[in-house]
């Protein structure tokens, strides 16, 4: 039996936040001087280094992990945020 809409949202949306958390940390795995070294070959792309390559592809896979979990979330409605804003 499927899940009805109204409760498939909120755990969809669950994921989406767990997936959020656990992105900087894949990034920090994928950027620690031991899994660098691996792609630290003399090796080239392009007349680049392989390691040069590595780092700024790992890059832009977490900034545009980053950009699609951002629109995932969607903006935070008033009130939802952790922190209140300055009132002036």
């Amino acid at each position: 039996m499927p899940p009805d809409s109204a409760q498939a949202a909120p755990e969809r949306s669950a994921r989406v936040r767990d997936a959020a958390r656990v992105l900087p940390l894949v990034g920090l795995f994928l950027l620690l001087p031991p899994v660098i070294l691996l792609f630290a070959a003399p090796a080239e792309v392009a007349g680049v280094p392989l390691i040069v390559v590595y780092v700024f592809a790992v890059w832009g896979a977490l900034v545009a992990g980053a950009a699609v979990l951002a629109r995932a979330l969607g903006p935070v409605e008033h009130g939802e945020a952790d922190e209140p804003g300055p009132s002036d």
